[in-house]
């Protein structure tokens, strides 16, 4: 398949193929070295016997042999050499050990016009116009004053050897080298059948369905895999219902502001409504300008992946949370008492997201108290720890677990994202938000992130 001057194909396709090409490789080195061996064994043989002849005609002692690859013990698989007489023209003469082989080496050695002695040998191919095989024989030639001295030794039938094994072994080759393929066909099938399986769960996922899959799988990575794709299936799914959920709870948060807006506008069109009207509408609208800024805020947070981080004194965010929220605790006649520590709690933190979290925390707990709200700023281990109690009724035990949960109100809550937002800043600063009842009685909600260089 071609996609964009690209050529693609399967990979079970590149398995065999690789796998075909150097089994086809490593069979044909092995009938190439097979043949050069058997060539090397015959000629070294041959020239053995006749080097053996050649000195033993001369009367001289006989040289050590020289083994340079022995494929058979001893030399018996060759023929001894025979050594016979030809005058000028290269007919043979006196008596002949075997006459009709004598000739046909003379006519050969004839045809080629041999005058000079051969070294040490030299392979002589006697072809017969009928006949599937052709004799070949290792001669050498040893001129003398009435014409020559043939030596020969005959090697057809380790030839004829040599060749029907090397056919056994081509075959034997090719028939191992077809049932390889095929099984290594078998086996990248086997590889690709739980590729095809998680291609087509990742589809699914891809198709909105999260359901985990069933799968198992004997291969130790491909189970590896599919556990990974089931928990990331589960956290999409997660993920999903919390985006419906969020797109609910907004439209349904977002809708009352709206109603009172338009209720109130229409009172004051048709006159049924009093100047107080305005003030009802405001309030409306800057509640409804919170939570839609909140909403922004917490959509936002979540696709921070590395915030702007600088070293900062804690201390000072905290002043000016608390400066920012004393106008509204003096209106509910609520204290905020803070009493920071000498020493400085310096931070790795992203101010505005800090200070957000902060405010949160201090309007949360202006919301329930009666008559004091305790703020402290400390360092705990290697954590700074920013802590926030008041004097009010405390978190409901059934609702404690939630409390950090988006659009989750308990009594008296408002949109519900307020603390969402304050465990969202610390998960982005890699620390922790807590929620618990104090023993004496109210809430207390801490914030929880790493110190200065203990991240």
């Amino acid at each position: 398949m071609k996609i964009l001057g690209k050529i693609y194909s399967a990979i079970q396709s590149h398995i065999v193929t690789a796998f075909s090409v150097l089994l086809f490789a490593a069979f044909g080195m092995v009938v190439l070295t097979f043949g050069m061996s058997m060539n090397h064994y015959i000629s070294s043989g041959a020239t053995r016997s006749l080097r053996v002849a050649r000195t033993a005609l001369a009367g001289e002692p006989v040289p050590p042999e020289r083994v340079v690859m022995r494929m058979f013990r001893g030399s018996h698989m060759f023929e001894p050499a025979f050594i016979f007489e030809v005058d000028e023209n290269f007919r043979p003469t006196g008596s002949l050990s075997q006459p009709e082989t004598a000739f046909a080496v003379a006519g050969a050695l004839s045809e080629i016009q041999c005058v000079t002695a051969f070294t040490y040998s030299r392979r002589l191919t006697i072809h017969h116009p009928y006949s599937f095989w052709n004799d070949i024989y290792f001669v050498s030639v040893i001129p003398s004053d009435a014409g020559a001295r043939i030596i020969y030794t005959d090697v057809t039938d380790m030839h004829a050897f040599s060749a029907v094994a090397m056919r056994i072994l081509v075959i034997a080759a090719v028939v191992l080298w077809l049932l390889s393929t095929l099984v290594a066909g078998v086996l990248a099938d086997s590889f690709m059948k739980p590729l095809r399986l998680l291609r087509d769960f990742v589809r699914q996922i891809g198709r909105g369905d999260f359901t985990p899959n069933t799968h198992g799988f004997v291969n130790e990575e491909f189970d590896e895999l599919n556990r990974s794709l089931n928990s990331a299936a589960l956290r999409l799914a997660a993920y999903d219902n919390e985006q419906k959920a969020f797109f609910q709870n907004v439209s349904h948060e977002l809708r009352t502001p709206l109603t009172i807006i338009k209720m109130y506008a229409e009172g004051i069109r048709s006159g049924v409504m009093n100047k107080d009207a305005a003030s009802t509408i405001l309030d409306a609208e800057n509640r409804l300008a919170a939570m839609v800024d909140e909403i922004l805020y917490i959509s936002r947070l979540g696709s921070v992946s590395v915030p702007q981080m600088e070293e900062i004194n804690l201390h000072i965010i905290v002043s000016e949370c608390i400066r920012q929220q004393r106008p509204l605790s003096e209106m509910r006649d609520v204290e905020i008492r803070y009493v920071p520590i000498a020493a400085p709690v310096s931070a790795n933190c992203a101010m505005n997201h800090i200070e957000r979290a902060i405010n949160n925390l201090i309007s949360n707990a202006i919301r329930y108290a009666k008559t004091v709200i305790i703020v402290e700023c400390y360092t705990s281990g290697d954590m700074a720890t920013i802590r926030v109690s008041d004097d009010g009724p405390g978190f409901e035990p059934n609702s404690l677990p939630h409390v950090f949960e988006r659009f989750y109100r308990g009594t008296g809550g408002l949109s519900g994202i307020g603390l969402s937002t304050v465990k969202a800043v610390a998960e982005l600063h890699l620390g922790t938000a807590v929620a618990e009842n104090s023993p004496k009685g109210g809430a207390i909600l801490t914030l929880n992130i790493p110190l200065a260089g203990k991240k």
